[in-house]
């Protein structure tokens, strides 16, 4: 056996001594090139992105965190919601008060008082003013009439530029203030 040993260690000097012809070597070259460019060049596929997106699942102390965190907003909007009743509620509790933009006439103010003075039993403060009713209802009626006639003159001055003209001449004259017109 020791012949066929020899001869195996005399083939193997041989191989090892023994360079391979390469015949193409950029037919080698171009075939290694195609094959690496076909492995990079597959893309993503469907798994490979829903576990690029959903990978942090299977990551415990992350998921654990981001339910904590879920938790903390819903007890806040929570949180949120109650306030927001509440100050609801406390608003439908107060009186709404719904003024005009119009402004009292002096007469409305002075009837309004005299009814609240009327209706409380109580006389008018300072020095006891008596004031009959009639006395009361003419003061009234005048106060409404030189309202009627004070608007009715106001506006007779606007349409007759003439006439503002020489009321505003007047004032002057007298130093007084402008009045608007």
């Amino acid at each position: 056996m020791k012949p066929e040993s020899e001869k195996f260690f005399e083939v193997l000097k041989l191989l090892r001594k023994s360079k391979p012809l390469l015949a193409s070597t950029e037919d080698i070259e171009s075939g290694v090139i195609k094959r690496i460019t076909k492995t990079n060049y597959n893309g993503l596929s469907s798994s490979q992105i829903i576990d690029f997106l959903f990978g942090w699942v299977y990551i415990g102390w992350v998921r654990r965190t981001l339910i904590t965190a879920s938790i903390v907003l819903v007890m806040v909007f929570i949180y949120q919601q109650s306030i927001i009743l509440k100050r609801i509620d406390v608003l439908s509790r107060q009186p709404v008060v719904i003024s005009k933009e119009s402004t009292l006439s002096p007469a409305d103010e002075i009837e309004k008082l005299l009814i609240v003075y009327k209706n409380s039993g109580r006389i008018f403060p300072s020095k006891t003013i008596t004031i009959s009713e009639r006395e009361m209802k003419e003061l009234l009626e005048s106060v409404n009439e030189l309202q009627i006639k004070y608007r009715d003159l106001k506006k007779l001055i606007e349409e007759d530029p003439e006439l503002k003209k020489m009321i505003e001449k007047k004032l002057m004259e007298n130093n007084r203030t402008k009045i608007n017109l």
